[in-house]
């Protein structure tokens, strides 16, 4: 018998993979590389079109840096205009702004001592009536200024839009308005405007009004006046600025009363009289102080012409007020009256002789230097 252990092993061949599997295979295989092309694909479109919006952006922002600048060169053409006009109260309007410009415009400079002289030029002497003046026969000579030569207008070339992501940077204006980031939307919506006038005009403008509007009643409630008051202009040229109108009005008067104080008191007091008859707090009470101030100088110019009757007047309407922060001390008021009723023909500086109660004198109520009190 033959042992069945005793036969070879017999030898099984390894099977072949069948013709379905094979096909399913190839079929995943050809699919996965055709997801990861089309991964590829996207992820190269992505970060072009992220390349392309956000140079859009950058360029954008250089704009606005370029627009910042062109804003500086206009208030310098304007302060030239204003000068040659005879608009000096405004001129001195625009210094205070430029002053505070970093780095300071070059034209600042040139043209910061030509406008302060004519504005000085242009004030009534301390020593004269603070009434208006009739005009003159001859009319006085302004400054010689250079004529102002019109600014290229920036053009862009065919295709330069494409540079620009208007939407993109008119989505970022919006979002900073929502922030109240007003600083940054106008120069942002700024901009816009000087890279394409036409893009969205009414929408652009009417943001531009609002960003300006809101950023000048913001610098009227923290007393930054010089600016408030150009940017009261800027949003003027986009629209109606409603109740800046009346803030713009009342911080000239003020602005121009602080800078008549030494050289015009009789001026200076009169406007800020009519400051405090609108509004008594205004900038926190400081308004009183500075009255209070104008009247001390108003006093020493009228006792140094010699009208101490006047003067007496003025010191006891000083004394009258009772500012949350004197510019001078009731010490230094008191002295100054006590010298001025001496002078006065002796008269009682607590009451007797001239006006020492006089009390404060309405702003229809002026006191001229030279004229005598009763």
């Amino acid at each position: 018998m033959i042992n069945p252990s005793s036969q070879p092993e017999r030898v099984m061949a390894p099977s072949s993979p069948s013709p379905g599997r094979a096909g399913r295979n190839g079929c995943l295989a050809g699919g996965l590389l055709l997801a990861l092309g089309l991964l590829a694909s996207l992820v190269i479109v992505v970060a072009a079109a992220y390349g392309g919006w956000h140079a859009g952006l950058q360029s954008g922002r250089a704009k606005a840096t370029e627009s910042a600048e062109s804003e500086l060169q206009a208030q310098c053409d304007l302060l030239l205009r204003d000068l040659g006009a005879g608009k000096h109260e405004l001129a001195q309007t625009r210094i205070d702004w430029l002053q505070r410009r970093l780095p300071e415009p070059a034209c600042l400079r040139d043209l910061a001592s030509v406008a302060t002289a004519a504005y000085v030029h242009a004030q009534p002497s301390p020593t004269s009536p603070p009434t208006r003046a009739a005009p003159s026969a001859t009319p006085r000579p302004s400054p010689t200024l250079a004529p102002i030569q019109p600014q290229p207008t920036a053009t862009l070339d065919a295709g330069d839009d494409l540079a620009y992501d208007l939407e993109a940077l008119l989505a970022e204006a919006k979002a900073e308005l929502g922030l109240r980031n007003y600083t940054a939307a106008i120069r942002t919506l700024e901009a816009i405007v000087s890279i394409d006038e036409q893009y969205q005009r009414e929408r652009t403008r009417a943001m531009l009004l609002e960003a300006l509007t809101a950023k000048a009643l913001a610098l009227y409630r923290s007393f930054d006046l010089s600016e408030a008051v150009v940017l009261t202009e800027r949003a003027e040229q986009y629209g109606d600025i409603g109740e800046l109108n009346y803030e713009r009005y009342v911080a000239d008067t003020f602005l121009i009363a602080q800078r008549n104080k030494t050289t015009n008191p009789a001026e200076a007091t009169r406007r800020f009289s009519e400051v405090v008859q609108r509004n008594p707090n205004y900038m926190n009470g400081q308004v009183i102080g500075e009255w209070q101030d104008a009247l001390r100088y108003y006093g020493d110019a009228l006792l140094l012409a010699g009208d101490a009757c006047s003067a007496l007047q003025q010191y006891g309407a000083a004394l009258a007020l009772h500012p949350n922060r004197s510019l001078v001390s009731r010490g230094v008021l008191n002295a100054k009256q006590q010298e001025a009723a001496q002078s006065c023909g002796g008269a009682d500086a607590n009451g007797g002789g001239s006006a020492g109660n006089a009390g404060v004198a309405p702003v229809s109520t002026r006191l001229p230097i030279g004229v005598r009190g009763g």
